[in-house]
């Protein structure tokens, strides 16, 4: 059978077969409008007396900001003194624009995660909506593989001198890589960790269907009960800080185990080429859990699974890895397995590789804690939205933000026109028509 795509991925064919580009799309002004309204739902909690500027055009123009390939403070006010001709064309910076303490200040005011959550929302309908265009059911979709895991943003973090020390801004972010983008985050309180977090933002994520996949560290009973009490299914890592269970788990994998899984539905490998070095990835998984004393205290754990990465290199050396999981999937099913434990790194390759390397989100030395993290958050909404239009420019994103400044009052009408429906639909219906 063959593999069912995400649909991130079916959204660039779309787009590729009817050489929809930022050329070729007609100009559309419906999704800055559509960000415009979200941003007005923002609860303003500055007194109106000390009002200057309007909340929504500081939120929007931060977000243009970004897409021009600023990435602070003082670069935000830069491009808007520079853009502020074009700006006045959806906003109406009734006293100028602002200086980038205010935009500091004033986004680092802001309850911005009911804000994320809309505009996420929206950019997952919108996918959707021109999913259906091409006659696309759910079914015709791989699970989603749901990621969480932690980022920790060093350059927000300070030695202690004449002021405090300051621990480097630590986030927990839910990634979905059927979508690509991150659902959803949670920042670590000095005094609690990833563990409560995790649970606290699994129970407002919609899970259904999905695959949960977390490190060993979130490997907990209570989470493996969220996830499920969400009717998703978990993979997840298990190692040292579950001892013992970890020990019996290794040991149960013994090689006579694992021919007995080659006989069966529960194997499946992958051969690549990575850098200078060949590697093997074997997926084993069975369903034979009954011989684990605690099995019941794991909500519906189905399955045990392992991978068995050996990595052979240019010098001739063979190094040997094995990891190991702890399932609610069936146990008849490796790809599905493989599926799983291979995108859970999509929240590090998709995600914080790009916060930090295209976003320079590792370099954020904003020392007020809320500032720094709505600022990552307003990156992560260009990140989705630039996600969406890739295809379309066939560049990396760091790049498309770099041609999108170049040209700006161009380039990002064209890109915002990229995520139009109603323009996308025209395109195609022009294209059938040929």
């Amino acid at each position: 059978m063959a593999r069912k795509s995400k649909k991130l991925n079916e959204l660039c064919v779309l787009f590729e077969e009817n050489n929809i580009t930022a050329k070729t799309i007609e100009d559309n002004d419906e999704v800055i409008y559509e960000l415009k309204k979200r941003a007005q739902t923002i609860n303003d909690s500055r007194h109106s007396s000390y009002v200057r500027h309007l909340l929504e055009d500081i939120v929007l123009t931060t977000i243009f900001a970004i897409f021009a390939n600023a990435n602070e403070w003082s670069d935000i006010e830069s491009f808007a003194k520079k853009k502020e001709k074009w700006l006045r064309k959806y906003l109406e910076l009734p006293y100028g624009i602002p200086s980038d303490d205010t935009f500091r200040i004033v986004i680092g005011s802001i309850e911005t995660s009911r804000f994320y959550s809309v505009v996420v929302s929206y950019l997952m309908e919108l996918i959707d909506g021109v999913l259906k265009m091409s006659f696309k059911k759910e079914e015709d979709f791989e699970r989603d593989v749901i990621a969480v895991d932690g980022k920790e943003s060093s350059g927000s973090k300070r030695k202690e001198t004449d002021r405090k020390a300051v621990k480097a801004l630590r986030t927990l972010n839910v990634f979905s890589n059927s979508y690509r983008m991150c659902l959803g985050q949670i920042f670590i309180d000095e005094k609690t960790n990833e563990i409560p977090a995790a649970q606290e933002i699994l129970k407002l994520i919609d899970l259904k269907g999905s695959i949960v996949t977390c490190d060993a560290l979130n490997t907990q009973k209570k989470t493996a009960r969220i996830v499920r009490g969400g009717k998703g299914d978990y993979v997840f890592a298990l190692k040292g800080n579950h001892s013992l269970f970890y020990e019996e788990v290794v040991q149960f994998f013994s090689e006579d185990v694992l021919d007995e899984i080659k006989k069966e539905k529960g194997y499946y490998e992958t051969r690549e080429k990575e850098h200078s070095a060949f590697v093997v990835r074997e997926y084993y998984i069975t369903s034979d859990v009954g011989w684990y004393a605690e099995e019941t205290k794991w909500k519906d754990l189905r399955s045990f699974g392992m991978v068995r990465k050996t990595t052979k290199k240019k010098n001739g050396e063979t190094v040997v890895e094995d990891r190991h999981y702890i399932c609610s999937i069936e146990g008849n099913d490796a790809e599905l397995f493989e599926h799983a434990v291979r995108d859970h790194w999509g929240v590090e390759n998709l995600l914080h590789w790009h916060l930090d390397f295209t976003f320079q989100d590792d370099k954020n030395t904003s020392m007020e804690r809320t500032g720094a993290k709505n600022l990552q958050i307003m990156k992560k909404i260009v990140l989705s939205m630039l996600n969406i239009v890739k295809a379309s420019y066939k560049m990396s994103l760091k790049r498309i933000r770099y041609e999108v400044s170049l040209d700006y009052e161009n380039g990002i009408e064209k890109l915002f026109s990229l995520m139009s429906l109603e323009s996308i639909k025209k395109h195609c219906n022009q294209t059938d028509k040929k």
